[in-house]
């Protein structure tokens, strides 16, 4: 078989959003002895139906990571080659990601790939001024694109014209400054869109006032404006500050905005206050502030943040919040719903995780905490044992301070038990702490357990390997690298199996 099967290709390019057709199509590869090829199917599409802070996905994700080791280039190489493009990974199961060399290639190959798969994702380079404005039919079934590169000026111009962005749902653009932003979202055809990606580019302020200007923005939910790190970029270049804050939250369009990342921007106190008191913004669900220069008396904007703003998701990773911030964290009103924070390289002590753990409302809903590279030791760990937070079932503790005696602590807390990915890396444990793990008749749901960077010798990691424990994870690692491919147990098939066709009786197949 190459690429989709004839009947299915239809199937699934008329009803690209759907996930039934992947599904039967999951149905059709386990009648035919391909259970693998089913089964990767069927997991992609329930992790795409899940929040990614879901205790389900780790399971999922590992058996993901698990096929896609084993067969991944195997499923690939079944789609035919095509010049100038190159398939680069699956949709809820299906080959549809693909990159092309140049625009021009994408002109040329975009119906051959369309041919043998739906082209539902495209990475190219901005069109250049030598390719001329040469039409390309619209892909009906494209919903994300990526460009790359630096444009010729004329490009903007182009693209904004182009009805192919009508199709998009997700945009994902670098190389812009502000006034190139302004002329790209004046298009007609992004009504569409719900995610405009923007990361790396030199928008500052301009390009926040670019966006509240957008008229045909309306189904936007995702806006990503992070920009290059404070160590990547030029001490001129423009970066999000406050009065920029000010007109994007003065626009009615944040309304529909669910997720919104700021990253590396010079947030400031006054731009953290425009945010969290707009009442266009009240129905953020998930918001990204790393390293925008906050520190604790910042967060103190959190507890006056608007009545409405229920965050499930903050992430203020890099920031110096110190004990100061942890507890703002930790007593927000806004947060006594999340599911997932990040607090890594945050500053934090002892006497601060003590404070957070003590005084944060959310502690018995949250399911996901990043506290890596703070200073929390076996202290701050016990702490938040002792709570006993019901739904949390990730922790990353990493260069922490914890030493042996941390170990010793997830070994004798019955809390431990509904954790189901921990990282413990760099932090300093030693073989005692690997052989404490392989005794405990705790951390009965672990999955997952990362000790990189630790001073556990082989007879260590040995020892946790061939425990109960041990032998129930699904991931244990002890270097910061990529897991092996798991050892087969049968031969490597030469190539595809012939398999017959599928006959679809439905609609007409969407047209160019």
């Amino acid at each position: 078989m190459s690429g989709v099967s004839g009947g299915f290709l239809d199937y699934i390019v008329a009803n690209i959003d759907e996930d039934t057709p992947r599904l039967a199509f999951a149905d059709w590869h386990e009648e035919h002895d391909r259970p693998e090829r089913a089964e990767f199917i069927r997991v992609q599409v329930q992790r795409a139906r899940l929040p990614a802070w879901d205790a389900a996905q780790i399971r999922l994700r590992i058996r993901e990571q698990e096929l896609l080791i084993r067969y991944g280039e195997q499923w690939l190489a079944e789609v035919p080659v095509i010049e100038g493009a190159r398939w680069e990974g699956f949709r809820r199961g299906v080959v549809a990601e693909v990159s092309f060399a140049s625009y021009e290639a994408m002109r040329k190959g975009a119906r051959a790939c369309r041919a043998v798969a739906p082209v539902e994702a495209v990475t190219v380079r901005w069109p250049r001024r030598r390719e001329g404005r040469q039409t390309v039919d619209p892909i009906a079934e494209l919903r994300e694109l990526t460009l790359t590169g630096n444009p010729d000026y004329d490009a903007f111009d182009w693209v904004a014209e182009s009805p192919q962005l009508s199709t998009l749902r997700t945009l994902t653009v670098r190389s812009l400054w502000g006034d190139s932003l302004a002329r790209l979202v004046a298009s007609p055809h992004l009504t569409n869109l719900k995610s405009l990606r923007l990361p790396s580019n030199n928008l500052g302020n301009p390009g926040l006032r670019a966006i509240s200007q957008a008229a045909t923005l309306t189904a936007l939910e995702e806006l990503d404006f992070s920009s290059l790190a404070r160590h990547e970029r030029y001490i001129h270049d423009p970066v999000i500050r406050a009065a920029g804050m000010r007109a994007l939250m003065d626009w009615p369009g944040m309304a529909s905005v669910r997720t919104l990342n700021l990253n590396g921007n010079d947030m400031s106190r006054d731009g953290l206050r425009a945010l969290l008191r707009s009442p266009h913004a009240a129905g953020i669900k998930a918001l990204s502030l790393r390293d925008t220069r906050l520190d604790g008396q910042a967060l103190g904007e959190l507890d006056a943040a608007n009545s409405q703003l229920r965050l499930d998701v903050l992430d203020l990773g890099q920031n110096v919040l110190k004990d100061l911030g942890a507890e703002s964290v930790a007593l927000a009103p806004c947060l006594r719903e999340l599911k997932a924070l990040r607090l890594d390289r945050c500053e934090i002590r002892l006497s601060g995780a003590r404070l957070f753990v003590k005084k944060a409302f959310f502690l018995n809903h949250l399911r996901t905490l990043d506290v890596g590279h703070n200073h929390f030791g076996s202290g701050g760990l016990e702490a938040l044992l002792a709570r006993g937070p019901e739904a949390l079932h990730t922790l990353h503790m990493r260069d922490n301070d914890l030493f042996d005696g941390g170990a010793e602590v997830l070994a004798e807390s019955p809390a431990s038990n509904g954790l189901v990915e921990l990282d413990l890396s760099q932090n300093q444990l030693k073989d005692a702490a690997a052989r404490t793990l392989g005794r405990t008749g705790n951390l009965q749901g672990l999955l997952v357990l990362r000790l990189a960077d630790n001073a556990i010798t082989g007879a260590g990691a040995a020892a946790l390997r061939s425990s109960p424990l041990g032998r129930r994870l699904g991931v244990l690692e002890f270097l910061d690298e990529p897991p092996a491919p798991p050892p087969r147990d049968e031969p490597a098939p030469t190539g595809p199996p012939e398999l017959p066709p599928f006959e679809f009786e439905g609609g007409d197949p969407i047209p160019f």
